[in-house]
């Protein structure tokens, strides 16, 4: 069975031939980084046995991930952490290239399909794990530098309380949030204050890093971290 590295440079050679040079460098950035986080984080996926095993062959063969495992290994818990996790917080990816991850990785799993390194049920598991996140991961990035914003134009008061919190959006209304706390169960702050075009963004269940500050009886964010959808 052919390992993981392999099938991802294959994949990489025929769309290099079909594709225009620039399109093939999108493609070639987000399978880079995929393989990138295979290597570094999906073995964290494996049982206690298979890691083990992983560890003493990264160890004494200097084996990567990809070149140990192939497709049975690919499931939909690795494309979601990638695309949600791996791709914000250690990428911090800009809009376009979240949106070219989308697409990229639905081209691939198709590929995989076609190419009988998958068979009809994974292609549906993992396709739809894709199209599920893809139209999010712009909306989040763009999202976080609305907060970004909204926070450095407020940081310059002086407020009469402060929270800090990685919080979930529980509520949306126009021009206004309501947050949960992701650690202290029971503990909801809101309405906050926000821009229209932030409340038109945010999404319940979306969880986002903030530092609030109240004045007036009202809560206003002050500093943001990246958002991360559900």
């Amino acid at each position: 069975m052919e390992c993981l590295k392999d099938i991802l440079e294959k994949f990489l050679d025929e769309q290099q031939e079909r594709l225009a040079k620039r399109t093939f460098v999108k493609y070639n950035d987000v399978i880079t980084l995929f393989e990138d986080y295979l290597d570094g984080y999906a073995y964290q996926h494996l049982d206690e046995e298979e890691a083990k095993s992983f560890e003493k062959k990264l160890f004494n063969e200097s084996k990567q991930y990809c070149e140990l495992y192939s497709t049975d290994r690919l499931d939909s818990i690795e494309l979601d952490e990638f695309m949600t996790y791996f791709m914000i917080r250690k990428v911090m990816a800009s809009q376009e290239l979240l949106k070219n991850t989308g697409t990229v990785l639905r081209k691939f799993v198709k590929w995989l399909k076609e190419n009988s390194y998958i068979k009809e049920e994974k292609f549906k598991q993992l396709y739809d794990t894709v199209n599920e996140k893809k139209g999010d991961l712009p909306k989040v990035e763009k999202l976080s530098e609305l907060l970004y914003d909204n926070g450095r134009r407020n940081s310059i008061y002086t407020y009469d309380d402060y929270e800090e919190d990685n919080f979930i959006i529980s509520k949306v209304e126009d021009n206004k949030l309501w947050l949960e706390s992701f650690l202290e169960e029971n503990k909801e702050i809101g309405p906050v204050k926000v821009s229209k075009k932030i409340s038109s963004l945010a999404q319940i269940g979306w969880s986002v890093y903030l530092v609030l500050g109240k004045s007036d009886g009202s809560w206003f964010i002050i500093e943001s971290g990246n958002v991360y959808p559900e």
